[in-house]
């Protein structure tokens, strides 16, 4: 699919179904080990997620390849989102319209990723181009899609705001994900325990005493393929007690993430006797020595008695220490746990352009509902003894993500 639009930039667009069709021209315009040139970006397409369709841009100006875009098409819609948001003043009285009403969002960037910038241009002093971009791509593409929002999502750095606002985009600053940094005088575990305070200590080992009847399976392929369903239905647990989920994986999602990334991405299965109680997924990126703790499922029925949440919690900082990585991933929920292990608050830089009318007043009210509904509490939570000279984070730019 070729376009071409604003005579004054001279921009155009490629635009294809499928990562194979722009594998070598990416290859050859991407830093090396660049995330948008990875294998789990095949892996995802391959599994086909409900309600996202995959746009693999190639940018030219005057005829020259200056950048690239990864976007997915989502079709927003009621299974998406707890229905409870639209009993809110205003929204409640639009309720059943809405439910039964979809809106297509184009996204730049990766919904089931954190830190994954969706754009690269080999000049980074044209980057502030993408809105131009996805404002030119959204107009040509309205015979075949009338997306009523675009999000830029997980920018490498923050953008002036008159680099923005010109073309209708307004900065979320709502959106924060959990990360922690592992301690340089953490050869072991018992390392990390020993650096909690007294409370946190005793908490600690209290979780960890509760998973002795459990046993933790590294799992291949083939164990992968065997407990599918069941993976689903604990992945689908967690998705159904979340305000917001922007796009839902298929249950395939773990065994092609597995095929695609090898060691570079593990599950574990939490099993009491022969019944997989919960698992937790790892990406590793070796090159940044930074690991993600990725999608989780758990049965909530047995998370009580085992602790499960908070145990792949410790684990993944164990997993953290033993491979001796330097941050940790672990996104966007859940804050106050996560606090509680020892992670701080990360913010990312997104922007959005919403169209007006009752879609932009019922994805306000979604966002309002969902930023009361995390609280203020995980801010309060100081889990060492001591501080770390490193613990808070400073936003730079990876050289890579222009």
């Amino acid at each position: 699919m070729f376009f071409k639009r604003n005579i004054k930039l001279g921009i155009s667009f490629n635009s294809f179904h499928t990562f194979k069709e722009v594998a070598e021209v990416w290859r050859h315009i991407l830093p090396e080990n660049h995330h948008l040139q990875c294998r789990d970006i095949e892996a995802l397409e391959s599994t086909m997620p409900e309600d996202i369709a995959f746009k693999y841009v190639n940018i030219y100006q005057n005829g020259e390849l200056i950048g690239v875009m990864y976007l997915q098409c989502l079709n927003f819609n009621s299974k998406h989102y707890h229905h409870e948001v639209l009993d809110r003043p205003v929204l409640k009285h639009l309720k059943s319209y809405i439910l039964g009403k979809s809106a297509d969002i184009l996204v730049c960037g990766n919904i089931f990723r954190v830190n994954f910038q969706g754009f690269y241009f080999k000049d980074k002093k044209q980057r502030e181009l993408i809105f131009d971009c996805l404002n030119l791509y959204r107009q040509e593409m309205k015979p075949e899609k009338n997306f009523c929002g675009i999000l830029v999502k997980d920018c490498s750095r923050a953008f002036q705001s008159t680099q923005f606002t010109c073309h209708g985009f307004k900065s979320f600053s709502q959106d924060l994900s959990m990360e922690m940094t592992i301690r340089s005088n953490w050869v072991d575990f018992e390392d990390y325990l020993g650096d909690l305070s007294r409370k946190y200590k005793q908490r600690a080992n209290k979780i960890i005493k509760s998973k002795e009847q459990i046993r933790v399976l590294d799992m291949g392929v083939e164990d992968l393929e065997r407990e599918n369903e069941r993976i689903n239905e604990l992945y689908m647990n967690i998705v159904r007690k979340q305000t917001l989920a922007m796009g839902i994986l298929k249950s395939d999602y773990f065994i092609q993430m597995k095929k695609g990334l090898g060691a570079g991405f593990k599950v574990f299965g939490y099993y009491k006797d022969d019944q997989l109680l919960a698992f937790s997924s790892h990406i590793y990126y070796f090159p940044k020595s930074a690991m993600e703790i990725h999608y989780i499922g758990l049965d909530y029925a047995h998370n009580a008695t085992y602790n499960l949440y908070f145990n792949l919690l410790f684990d993944g900082i164990r997993t953290a220490i033993e491979l001796k990585l330097k941050t940790i991933e672990m996104g966007r929920t859940a804050r106050e746990a996560k606090a509680n292990a020892g992670a701080y608050a990360v913010e990312n830089y997104n922007y959005v352009w919403i169209r007006g009318g009752i879609f932009r007043w019922a994805l306000e009210g979604m966002g309002r509902w969902f930023e009361n509904g995390i609280g203020e509490d995980w801010k309060k939570r100081q889990p060492f003894r001591t501080s770390h000279e490193n613990l808070a984070k400073t936003a730079v730019e990876p050289a890579q993500q222009h």
